[in-house]
C-alpha cells in the first residue's frame, strides 16, 4: 500500500519540488498551499496527488487539510513542513509587526500543523516529520538576522521534539539546505525602512550571496524523499557540500572562542 505524504508550502521552491519527487516514487502526495491556483499543473497528471489549501497561520485550514488528507488516502505517514519565507532587512530595520508575522509562519506555523497531525500520528504509533531548515539556523548573516534567528527557532524546536516523540514511534528529521535558485529573494519581504548607516551590511550580504555555490533543487528534494519513511532516518540531513562547510566553520569557530575564554568561564564555577 503507498504511503501518503502531506507537504506544506507546495506551490514553489522546496516543497513543490519534493512533491513531484514523492509522486515519482509512488507515494500519495497532498500537496497543501494557500493559494490552490498557484498549484503547479504537473500536479494534475498525477493520479495520487491532491491539491487542497492549507494556511500555516490559520489552524482551522490546518484541521481541514488533514481531515481531506485522511479521507482520501486512509492515512498520513510523513509530514514535510516547507512553508516559509525569508525576512530581509537589518534587526534595526524590520519592525515588529514584521518580525511576528516572521515568526508565524516559519515557526509558529510548524507547530500548529504538528498540533493537527501528532494525534494522528501517536494513535498510529508511526510517522516521520521532516522540518525544512536552514544552515542559516547555524550561521546568520547580516540583514536576514530575523529569518536565520527564526530557522534557528527551528532547528531546537525539531531536536526536542525529536526526543519527545521518538518513544512513539515518530521519527523526526531536520533538512538544513544552504541555498538554491529558488526565486527566495523574490518571494522574501522587504524591511519597513531602510537606514544607511547599514549600507556596509548590505554589501557584504551582496558579496556572500555572489560568492555562495548553490545546490542542486532536484537532486536534494531527491534526497529528501528517499531518506522519508526509512528505518533509521536521520535526526539532521544537510543538503549541498556548502552548507556543510558553513556548519563545520561555524562550530570550529565557536569552539575556538569558547576555549579563548575558558579561563573566564571556569572562575564562574
Amino acid at each position: 500500500m503507498s504511503k501518503t505524504v502531506l507537504i506544506t508550502g507546495a506551490s514553489t521552491g522546496m516543497g513543490e519540488t519534493v512533491a513531484l519527487e514523492y509522486a515519482a516514487r509512488g507515494w500519495n502526495v497532498v500537496a497543501t498551499m494557500r493559494n490552490t491556483a498557484k498549484a503547479n499543473p504537473a500536479f494534475a497528471d498525477q493520479p495520487n496527488t491532491l491539491v487542497t489549501h492549507l494556511d500555516v497561520t490559520d489552524a482551522a485550514s490546518i484541521e481541514q487539510a488533514i481531515k481531506e488528507s485522511i479521507g482520501r488516502f486512509g492515512a498520513i505517514d510523513a509530514v514535510v513542513n516547507a512553508a516559509g519565507y525569508g525576512q530581509l532587512g537589518t534587526v534595526e530595520e524590520v519592525g515588529i509587526d514584521d518580525l511576528r508575522a516572521q515568526y508565524e509562519t516559519n515557526v509558529i506555523g510548524i507547530v500548529q500543523v504538528l498540533h493537527g497531525v501528532l494525534p494522528h500520528m501517536r494513535e498510529r504509533g508511526s510517522g516521520h516529520i521532516l522540518n525544512i531548515g536552514s544552515m542559516g539556523g547555524h550561521v546568520s548573516l547580516p540583514t536576514m538576522a530575523v529569518y536565520c534567528s527564526s530557522k534557528s527557532a527551528v532547528q531546537n524546536l525539531t531536536e526536542g521534539l525529536a526526543l519527545e516523540v521518538a518513544p512513539l514511534g515518530i521519527r523526526v528529521t531536520l533538512v538544513e539546505p544552504a541555498g538554491f535558485n529558488t526565486g527566495f529573494t523574490d518571494n522574501s519581504k522587504p524591511p519597513s525602512r531602510t537606514i544607511a548607516d547599514y549600507a556596509s551590511s548590505y554589501e557584504a550580504m551582496a558579496q556572500f550571496d555572489g560568492d555562495a555555490v548553490r545546490g542542486d533543487l532536484v537532486k536534494s528534494m531527491a534526497a529528501v524523499a528517499d531518506i522519508t519513511c526509512i528505518d533509521e532516518p536521520p535526526l539532521r540531513l544537510a543538503l549541498a557540500t556548502a552548507g556543510l562547510e558553513m556548519a563545520r566553520g561555524r562550530f570550529s569557530d565557536l569552539l575556538d572562542e569558547y576555549a579563548r575564554w575558558e579561563s573566564v568561564t571556569v572562575g564562574t564555577d
